[in-house]
């Protein structure tokens, strides 16, 4: 059965999004809870795929460990992650994700950044995290990550699929309504132009909606629950089919209503103890999906 979003639910939604606008005649009506096409998981696709992007989470130079000396951990974090662009260079793919905090600190963006981006073959989405843009959001934070980065938040249509890149710093509480009031209107569009067009969508943001449970509770890294179901269900009607994200430190692979939410290995600091590295994802034609580890080894 299909479910219709009220005017009340429908604003509480993108509040996640710091919805302030009138949305006087917004009527939604959700998918069904199963939908036609949805991503399928395999060992290897027998497929050539038609879209691979190379999903990065937090280089966060700086916040790795160098024996227990913070001193030098930033020179080692960026020494490992030009390792993974060389690696990231060699593959090939259709599109590079960086799924926030580029750098522990944020006045470091400017040091190295600049020149790492140049050095990358194809085009690039980066979220922001919140070392990159803390909370709460203020506007001179944000103008100084665009301007290492270009945007932050972005989109791609490239091989039939639609990228759709969040800043979800404003799922926290900010004084910047003027930039949530933005990031609303341009999300609103780019999810109706895709589900106008049948252009299935990958979401990409810094902070995941949940880690492991929809019902878990609040905390540092999820969304708030007033907001996560409704944002999730949106985004499905719209046609999201995989999230991407950073921000755990951790390797997760969960799902919502089919929708894969992703969080990859860093080449900072990995709560969960495993190896450095970035994720590979392919997806082929049918939807079949590879989402394959890359190891970034110790010099």
């Amino acid at each position: 059965m299909s479910k219709k979003i009220t005017r009340r639910s429908f604003m509480s939604t993108l509040g996640a999004f710091g919805a302030i606008a009138s949305f006087d005649s917004a009527d939604w009506v959700f998918a069904d809870e199963t939908a036609p096409f949805m991503p399928k998981k395999m060992d290897a696709l027998a497929d050539k795929p038609v879209l691979t992007i190379a999903h990065c989470c937090d280089p966060q130079f700086g916040f790795g460990l160098v024996a227990d000396d913070d001193k030098n951990a930033y020179a080692h974090d960026l020494e490992r992650f030009e390792r993974e662009l060389d690696l990231i260079n060699a593959s090939n793919p259709d599109v590079v994700f960086f799924a926030g905090d580029m750098c522990n600190a944020k006045q470091d963006l400017t040091k190295d950044w600049p020149r790492l981006l140049k050095s990358i073959d194809a085009p690039v989405l980066t979220a922001p995290g919140n070392h990159d843009i803390p909370d709460p959001v203020v506007k001179k934070d944000v103008d100084a990550f665009c301007e290492v980065f270009g945007a932050e938040y972005a989109s791609l249509a490239i091989n039939g699929w639609k990228l759709i890149v969040v800043n979800s710093q404003y799922c926290r509480d900010t004084k910047e309504t003027e930039l949530y009031e933005r990031q609303l209107d341009w999300f609103q569009k780019e999810i109706a132009s895709a589900k106008e067009a049948g252009t299935p969508v990958i979401l990409g943001s810094h902070v995941p909606p949940f880690v492991a449970t929809l019902q878990e509770k609040d905390e540092y890294f999820n969304f708030p629950t007033k907001v996560r179901r409704d944002y999730l269900d949106y985004s499905f009607d719209g046609g999201c089919r995989f999230y991407l994200a950073g921000h755990t430190h951790t390797t997760l692979e969960r799902e919502y209503r089919g929708v894969q939410i992703l969080n990859g290995e860093t080449t900072s600091r990995n709560f969960d103890k495993r190896s450095y590295g970035f994720r590979m994802l392919k997806i082929d034609a049918e939807m079949n999906y590879e989402w394959n580890f890359v190891e970034v080894e110790h010099a």
